[in-house]
């Protein structure tokens, strides 16, 4: 497979690529992102592989693997500093990360050390194929890095990393979610029930997931309440409602779907690959961040503000659901236009339908990318490349609106429920774009 040999012939890059060299300072502006980038993408592909890692259990992952990140190289960010304590719960962080002396610190093997540290801890339930690859991938990189730094520094840049991976780590046990990949249902939580209710949902008809994730801590203090979605159109099957025209609009779409839609449709449901939403989201900024070539302070305050954001939005949004409880378009459609054998383009997700999560992820993915890369910013995914082609956006809100109208093609969102979605994410995208990094960091 196209990923396993990848990483074969990265390592062989790496281990062939040693040059003795004295020791460097710790700046992060002279070294490329080639070991945020590598770690992102193995994280990417551990979402694949591991059990239990949807798109809300892995955003919460790509979170702190993305905040990990940046706090390990903080000792050689010029004007950068620990994010902690603006965080929300962020003091209890704060007291445990530990301090640098920064001319001791070698950064990319500080980052190293705790990608692997981190990435091990928070796929606590993958396979032993997959440890060996994380052990391996760690391994490559300090076999570079001894050739490049003392190794008194080595070593203090390892134990610096390794500590700020505990000290997030520890932290997140307290957020709500810890080991969420054992526990994606809850048996204590009763679905409301009544007209207008979510009910399971073909193919599974399976328990909702994640009932109670929107009281989980997240970075933003308060954000879910603070971007929480205005009340939906009150349920109707009276052909005169504005609620019935949701799902009459959404059965019209399906009997007319064009090829470009169902590529559309599947291209953003990462069929048949396993990526989650934000692992598939992540991928994008992974190749914006080699196409402009940023370096390692911009990639690891990019990979923080962009994971962070996902992570609330899903916080968000799932509050927003769980609040409202809305029937399934599949559900509507085959009781009340009695169409019982009639099925969405992809399987509908076990939870309530109001707002969209895929649009919520999307407008805060695509809010802080607008804010690293420009407004109007013109680029291309290369994920599915051989399998759907490439696609090309002339901006991140466009982008974004075709991932979240991918989720109507697919239908199993109403266009409302995608444009409240959209806009939830992109409260929550501003919100992280305020957090204070230590000055502007890209060029």
């Amino acid at each position: 497979m196209i990923i396993v040999g990848s990483l074969t012939i990265f390592l062989a890059i790496v281990f062939a690529g040693c040059k003795k060299r004295e020791p460097i300072p710790p700046s992060t502006k002279m070294f490329s992102a080639d070991v945020a980038n590598e770690w992102m993408k193995l994280n990417m592909r551990l979402t694949m592989t591991t059990p239990g890692f949807n798109s809300v259990v892995g955003g919460r992952s790509f979170a702190y693997v993305g905040l990990t990140l940046y706090e390990s190289v903080v000792p050689g960010i010029k004007t950068g500093h620990s994010i902690a304590g603006q965080l929300g719960g962020g003091n209890a962080l704060k007291a445990l990360l530990p301090y640098s002396d920064k001319n001791s610190i070698y950064v990319p093997a500080s980052a190293n050390a705790a990608m692997a540290a981190i990435t091990k801890a928070l796929f606590g339930n993958t396979s032993a194929a997959n440890v060996q690859t994380i052990d391996s991938l760690e391994a490559a990189f300090k076999a570079k890095f001894v050739a490049r730094t003392s190794p008194s520094q080595l070593e203090a840049s390892y134990s610096f990393g390794k500590n700020v991976a505990k000290a997030i780590f520890e932290w997140s046990k307290t957020d709500g979610g810890h080991e969420a990949y054992l526990h994606v249902t809850d048996p204590t939580y009763v679905p409301p029930t009544g007209a207008g209710l979510w009910i399971p949902t073909p193919p599974a008809f399976g328990a909702p997931i994640h009932p109670r994730w929107g009281s989980n801590r997240s970075f933003i203090t308060g954000i879910a309440s603070a971007t929480l979605a205005p009340t939906p159109l009150t349920y109707s099957e009276d052909s005169t409602s504005p609620y019935y025209q949701q799902p009459l609009e959404l059965y019209n779409i399906s009997l007319s779907l064009k090829p470009v839609d169902s590529t559309i449709v599947r291209f953003w449901a990462d069929l048949p690959v396993n990526y989650n939403v934000p692992a598939h989201a992540t991928g994008i900024l992974c190749q914006l961040i080699e196409l402009k070539k940023l370096d390692l302070t911009e990639a690891a305050v990019a990979y923080a503000k962009h994971s962070m954001a996902m992570n609330d939005a899903l916080i968000s949004v799932l509050k927003s659901k769980y609040l409202y409880n809305c029937i399934r378009p599949v559900s509507v459609i085959r009781k009340v236009f009695s169409k019982p054998q009639w099925n969405s383009v992809i399987g509908t997700p076990p939870h309530p339908e109001y707002p969209a999560a895929h649009g919520a992820v999307s407008g805060a993915s695509a809010g802080v990318l607008e804010e690293i890369f420009g407004k109007h910013f013109a680029f291309s995914d290369f994920t599915y490349e051989k399998l759907y082609g490439v696609r090309s956006w002339s901006s991140f809100e466009d982008y974004a609106q075709e991932a979240g109208m991918s989720r109507v093609l697919g239908g199993i969102h109403y266009k409302k429920s995608v444009d409240i979605g959209l806009e939830q994410g992109a409260k929550v995208g501003d919100a992280v774009n305020q957090l204070d990094f230590g000055g502007k960091l890209y060029k």
